[in-house]
């Protein structure tokens, strides 16, 4: 910035008439108006030196950020992955909470109680499965579906009139 020419720095031009000059105090009060020329010419300068010095800083700044930004591409540091670390931090307190493990030992003892109630319930089924009554009701239904199969396989079938005129035109045909 300090090899700017004159006409691309930033000029700040001041007149009693802009209103932007200073109210005189007892220090500019008491000088002669050569004198308050002279610091009026002070401030100015000073002026432009620290508007460079702001611009200087700002591109300064502007580049630094630049840089940051691309060394966090460069290690895959960016919002989403921010975003992920974030959510990640904030399961783990979760999940070491003490309503959450309050929450999950309740849970356990919940499951544990449920698999011991169906565990014992299949232990009865397989009692009244394996138990003399259940063992009769299997014969007494096996033994009379036996005599169903029996006296039905002995019936004679009778065909219906569909399939008897159809016997008789293959019996004409000479088909058997």
């Amino acid at each position: 910035m300090a090899d700017m020419d004159t006409s691309e720095k930033t000029q700040t031009h001041l007149s009693p008439d802009d209103g932007a000059v200073p109210k005189p105090d007892k220090e500019t009060a008491e000088m002669s108006a050569e004198e308050r020329a002279l610091k009026e010419k002070e401030w100015l300068e000073e002026l432009h030196k620290t508007e460079e010095e702001v611009n200087t800083l700002k591109q300064v700044l502007a580049s630094k950020q630049k840089r940051v930004n691309d060394l966090k591409k460069l290690l895959g540091v960016g919002i989403v992955s921010r975003f992920s670390k974030d959510m990640n931090e904030s399961i783990t307190r979760l999940s070491e909470s003490d309503v959450m493990l309050k929450a999950n030992s309740a849970f356990k003892s919940a499951g544990e109680k449920t698999s011991a109630a169906f565990s014992t319930v299949g232990r009865k089924l397989e009692d009244v499965k394996n138990s003399e009554f259940m063992k009769s009701v299997e014969e007494k239904v096996g033994s009379a579906y036996d005599s169903v199969k029996a006296k039905v396989g002995s019936i004679k079938h009778e065909p219906s009139p569909a399939e008897a005129a159809t016997d008789v035109a293959t019996e004409a045909s000479g088909n058997p």
